[in-house]
């Protein structure tokens, strides 16, 4: 497996032998609530039919500087203002996120108003506050998925493959 570090400027040299793409916020962007690069290099992924199709399931997501924090990056307000305002410019998390539990549930938690229910040191556990508010924020972002899907002709097989693997990571998500 090869993974290429790029920034926006460099994305096209590489996307072509990367198989997969590792999406870095910093902190100082983060802190600074500037998600403008931060959006515009999620864009290069959907704005490609090539890369929509080629980075299915292959990108993750990096909280650069957050190391030393003992807190969970749903517990730092921070994050999730950032999280949150990428996601009002660019919801095709999906589609694009590799399929484990942890990171597509990391992505829900961070759009989703939760509260602690365990603040254990080896597993920490989240619940939503409001039931609505998940699935409405469901239905959200597989309405973005199935947008992207039918813009670049994404087959109905292939996106109820990707719902299916959806779903079931994050169903062991809840295990």
């Amino acid at each position: 497996m090869e993974i290429i570090v790029s920034d926006a400027d460099g994305f096209d040299r590489y996307a072509g032998s990367a198989d997969l793409a590792v999406v870095l916020f910093t902190r100082a962007e983060i802190e600074a609530a500037a998600v403008g690069s931060a959006v515009e290099r999620l864009m290069l992924f959907s704005d490609v039919e090539e890369n929509v199709r080629k980075y299915e399931g292959r990108v993750a997501l990096m909280f650069e500087g957050y190391d030393s924090d003992t807190r969970s990056l749903v517990e730092i307000p921070e994050c999730v203002a950032f999280f949150r305002a990428v996601d009002r410019e660019w919801s095709y998390w999906l589609h694009f996120l590799v399929a484990r539990p942890d990171a597509l549930n990391l992505a829900f938690l961070l759009l989703a108003d939760v509260r602690p229910l365990s603040l254990n040191s080896d597993r920490r556990t989240f619940a939503v506050n409001d039931p609505d508010q998940l699935t409405n924020l469901f239905a959200r972002l597989f309405n973005s998925m199935n947008t992207l899907h039918t813009n670049y002709g994404v087959p109905d097989l292939a996106n109820r493959r990707r719902t299916e693997i959806v779903l079931r990571s994050l169903l062991q998500a809840r295990g």
